[in-house]
C-alpha cells in the first residue's frame, strides 16, 4: 500500500495524456462553423470544449507530476480538475458541452474526455482511501 502515494499521481498523468491524444489525435472535435446572424461564422462550441480539455489536461498533468516530485497525495486537486474534465462535456451552465446531434464527431470526443477523467476522479478517490497515512477519527 505504500505504492498508493505513486500510482495515483501515475494514472492521473496518463489520463491526463489520453484527454490531449483524444482531443488532438484520435478523435477530434468537428471542424464545423456557425453563421451568425451578421454572417460572421464562429467554431462551434465544441471546439472551445476541445481548447479548455487540453488546458485541463495539461494542468492535471502538472499536478500529477508535483504529487510524484513531492510524494505527496494532492488528491483534492486531481480529483477536482479530473470532475472538470468530466463536467465540461455536458450542457449546464457551468461548463460549454458538445453538439446536440448523436453523429457529431465531438460525441465521441466527449466520451473519451468522460471516461479518461472518471477513471483519474476514481483512481484519486481510492487513492485516498487506501492510504495508509491518512488521518482517521477516533470514535
Amino acid at each position: 500500500m505504500k505504492n498508493v502515494k505513486l500510482i495515483v499521481p501515475i494514472i492521473s498523468l496518463v489520463c491526463a495524456a489520453v484527454v490531449c491524444g483524444a482531443v488532438l489525435l484520435w478523435a477530434p472535435v468537428c471542424a464545423g462553423t456557425l453563421e451568425l446572424a451578421n454572417g460572421n461564422m464562429v467554431p462551434m462550441r465544441c471546439a472551445y470544449t476541445a481548447k479548455v480539455a487540453v488546458l485541463l489536461a495539461l494542468v492535471l498533468a502538472a499536478v500529477a507530476v508535483a504529487a510524484l516530485v513531492t510524494k505527496r497525495p494532492m488528491t483534492v486537486a486531481l480529483v477536482l480538475l479530473s470532475l472538470a474534465i468530466v463536467l465540461l462535456t455536458f450542457d449546464t451552465p457551468l461548463s460549454i458541452g458538445v453538439c446536440k446531434s448523436a453523429d457529431m464527431a465531438c460525441q465521441t470526443t466527449a466520451l473519451w474526455l468522460r471516461i479518461a477523467g472518471g477513471i483519474s476522479a476514481v483512481a484519486a478517490l481510492a487513492g485516498a482511501l487506501l492510504n495508509p497515512n491518512r488521518k482517521r477519527v477516533a470514535e
